[in-house]
């Protein structure tokens, strides 16, 4: 393989939003032998292919292991060979630099698409070196990066997504305000929404569903049931604001209110259990619009109180739920934003790192 083609290859499945080196050599590895976990979950043990080129081949075998959702990618070298790892993780795969005691040749192998594997290969890196090289179809948790005398282990889980809601306000019979430029809300909503789903689903780290994908009237109740049975982790609801006052202007976030300020709960909340249920959901809505409000820049926030509590149908959710009014269409200067696709990217672009920051924080806590 060329050096134009292994970078090629190396760019196609490690070029991801963020970048982590993970550096492990014979100072800084835990050497011991894996202990596997011991427990009922379904184990398999699957061999790629590896081809010897008769030559000093210092590769045995490589696989993939499987044990309850935890994947091993597993290199076995040949014995009586000793080698030292210089080991480079990113979120979906790794790079390996092996270094022998003698000289070596690169095993033959093939690029493939199995089972979470994309594709894999060794090429020479020098007469006593091999570069290893494995991309995954998906990002990934490291949980383990071992070796012993004659084998490699890494072991990672795939991450499981984040189901993200996006709901375009408005939409058919139903248009929303009108900008001062003329346009309507349904329209403006349906655009951002698009432009979002593929801003997240982009990044590799969120499942996104839109309530709505074209310009039909969809009643907010049917919009829940979509929301709901999409096992929903947080929903975003996208909506622009007016005002009689045409100056004011800029981005404000919504959420539910206190219990006590609900004149029409979806629910009696009647009992303890459901007061703190409500709160607790309540607490995630606003430390998710919290960081949003921190993400976007303060010439696009509104200047009072960007962060609202106002009862609304679409929230009366049992997720994590906000309403974002991404502008005052009423405002000449937030409708030109709105229609600039260097704007809407921006605003984006401060949801995804709003939802970063969010379920990081929470899965720390």
């Amino acid at each position: 393989m060329s050096l134009k083609n292994i970078i090629l290859f190396l760019v196609a499945c490690f070029c991801c939003t963020y970048t982590y080196n993970y550096c492990i050599s014979d100072d800084n590895v835990n050497s011991r032998p894996m202990v596997m976990p011991e427990q009922d979950a379904k184990k398999s043990t699957e061999q790629l292919p590896c081809i010897s080129d008769g030559q000093t081949n210092p590769i045995k075998k490589v696989y993939l292991k499987k044990e309850g959702d935890k994947y091993f990618f597993c290199v076995d070298f040949v014995e009586n060979i000793s080698f030292t790892p210089r080991m480079y993780l990113l979120p979906n795969g790794a790079k390996i630099i092996l270094s022998f005691n003698e000289a070596v040749s690169a095993p033959k192998t093939k690029r493939i698409n199995h089972s979470v594997i994309k594709g894999y290969f060794f090429e020479k890196f020098g007469e006593s070196s091999l570069m290893f090289v494995f991309a995954l179809k998906e990002n990934v948790i490291f949980t383990e990066k071992l070796y012993t005398q004659n084998s490699i282990k890494i072991g990672f889980r795939v991450n499981k997504r984040k189901v993200i809601a996006i709901d375009a306000g408005h939409g058919g019979k139903d248009p929303g305000t009108k900008s001062a430029g003329g346009d309507y809300e349904k329209n403006i909503t349906l655009v951002m929404a698009i432009e979002l789903r593929e801003a997240l689903l982009k990044s590799g780290r969120y499942k996104v569903i839109l309530t709505r994908d074209n310009d039909s009237f969809i009643p907010i109740e049917e919009r829940k049931k979509k929301i709901d049975l999409a096992e929903t982790d947080l929903l975003i609801s996208l909506h622009t604001d007016s005002n009689n006052d045409r100056k004011i202007r800029g981005i404000s976030v919504y959420t539910l209110p206190n219990l006590d300020h609900l004149t029409n709960p979806i629910e009696p909340y009647n009992t303890k259990e459901d007061a703190d249920n409500y709160y607790k959901i309540l607490s995630k809505s606003r430390r998710f619009s919290n960081a949003l409000v921190g993400h976007i820049p303060n010439i696009c926030k509104i200047s009072n109180r960007p962060c609202r509590n106002v009862e609304l149908k679409i929230l009366k959710v049992n997720l994590p739920a906000v309403l974002i009014e991404l502008g005052c269409v009423t405002n000449r200067k937030d409708n030109t934003l709105l229609h600039s696709k260097a704007f809407r990217d921006k605003t984006n672009r401060a949801i995804l790192y709003a939802l970063d920051d969010f379920f990081k924080k929470e899965e720390n806590k």
